[in-house]
């Protein structure tokens, strides 16, 4: 059990951890190619340390580096069978993204991970590399982990998304760039493209158009050098605690500001919350730079369609701001929140509602309502959720000595989220 003293505000810059979705992708495709790459400011968390970890154990070297690590790899071909499982530990994107990179190597894998990750849905991977021949064998009639991938001859073909998910869309064109064929993976709403921009760093032919992405795979990647920019799913946080904190001034520098991840400013504009954006781009085609925002009322509304998708790892913190909206914030069609680290949505729901809020619950969302008094009296819990940990923190330092169960699970992607907070300006 912990609990923090009340602040008022919080005033500084703030940089934040690289981006956890763009270090996963950059250890994977350096396996992939043929060489030395050197990824650059790559977030160390236990989510990429498990990437890492996977990867070296397929045959990768990995050596440390002053900002980063040099990964040695001899390409997809040259992928090693292990002599024990891959443990993925708590990561999906971990895990569903290697199974797309091991689906083709015609040789016996067995993933597995933690009791959290054992719960989460398998099949949206499988049955899409199924259909290009891959043989993948899961529990649950292949559903959940752990699973087994056997040597089998996939080959090309065109696939339509039937979630809206950049992990799926991920495996698939991972195994793609590996197949001597030509494959296209059809979206309608578009998902995160950090995959496809790598692809294209580590020399891959692919080209994405509006709704599709087209690969002619089977030809040799071939190391490349990455930068990683801020995690903007990190900076969503902080971005949130100018509006949470009264009279707060933040300034959120090299935050990586790719639009298929920067959906919650599109909310906030919405929302009626002024901000300013410094973008500029990096050598690896990821957009980053700076955002400027303060303390400030707001409006809410309905956040539902195409655009959950974009914020699906905001939505939480979203629903949190509704406790200081002028008027209620509803997050519909976002089912997807159910079937992360935990349920979010009844985590969120259960944490607002011990606040004292009026929340409504429903199977694909919540609505939140303006708080009237808070109920200091209560306990908020992380559901070993990092992110709903980050945002009991923010709420405990705002209302003062609230405590919460467990904060552990922030390692997960922002291991120094406490000591930012108390290395800016803060007023007590």
């Amino acid at each position: 059990m912990i609990e923090f003293n009340r602040i008022k505000s919080i005033n500084g810059e703030i940089v934040v951890p690289p981006d956890k979705s763009i270090t996963h992708r950059a250890f994977l495709l350096a396996l992939m190619a043929e060489g030395k790459s050197l990824i650059k400011n790559p977030l160390e968390s236990r989510d990429t340390l498990s990437t890492l970890n996977a990867v070296c154990k397929l045959g990768a070297n990995a050596e440390k580096k002053e900002n980063g690590y040099a990964i040695s790899s001899k390409g997809y071909e040259k992928v090693i069978e292990p002599r024990d499982i891959i443990d993925c530990e708590n990561s999906g994107t971990t895990v569903r993204l290697i199974t797309g990179i091991l689906a083709p190597r015609k040789k016996f894998f067995v993933l597995t991970g933690d009791d959290s990750l054992k719960k989460r849905p398998m099949d949206r991977v499988i049955t899409p590399l199924s259909e290009l021949n891959a043989r993948i064998y899961g529990r649950n009639n292949n559903k959940l982990l752990p699973i087994c991938i056997l040597p089998s001859e996939m080959s090309g073909g065109n696939l339509a998304a039937r979630v809206k998910s950049a992990q799926v869309k991920s495996a698939v064109l991972l195994a793609a760039a590996q197949i001597r064929d030509i494959s296209t993976y059809y979206e309608k709403v578009p998902t995160r493209n950090h995959t496809e921009l790598m692809l294209q760093q580590f020399g891959c032919n692919i080209t994405s158009e509006k709704g599709s992405t087209t690969i002619s795979g089977g030809i040799g990647l071939k190391a490349a050098d990455i930068f990683v920019p801020g995690d903007f799913s990190s900076a969503a946080f902080f971005v949130a605690a100018a509006l949470i904190f009264e009279n707060s001034e933040i300034i959120l520098k090299n935050v990586g500001l790719n639009k298929t991840r920067t959906g919650m400013l599109n909310v906030l504009k919405k929302f009626g919350v002024n901000f300013e954006t410094d973008v500029k781009n990096s050598r690896s085609g990821e957009s980053y730079g700076d955002i400027y925002i303060k303390n400030q009322p707001f409006k809410g509304g309905i956040i539902s369609g195409d655009i959950i998708a974009n914020i699906i790892d905001e939505c939480p913190v979203l629903a949190a701001l509704g406790l200081f909206a002028e008027t209620p914030v509803e997050i519909r069609e976002a089912g997807e929140l159910r079937i992360k680290e935990t349920d979010r949505i009844k985590a969120m729901v259960y944490n607002l509602k011990s606040l004292g809020a009026r929340v409504d619950e429903f199977e694909d969302g919540l609505k939140v309502y303006p708080l009237e008094k808070v109920k200091t009296d209560c306990t908020l819990k992380s559901f070993d959720d990092h992110r709903i940990a980050m945002i009991n923190i923010l709420l405990s330092k705002r209302f003062g000595n609230i405590p919460i169960d467990d904060i552990s699970s922030v390692d997960v992607s922002f291991p120094d989220f406490l000591s930012n907070i108390e290395n800016i300006e803060v007023n007590y």
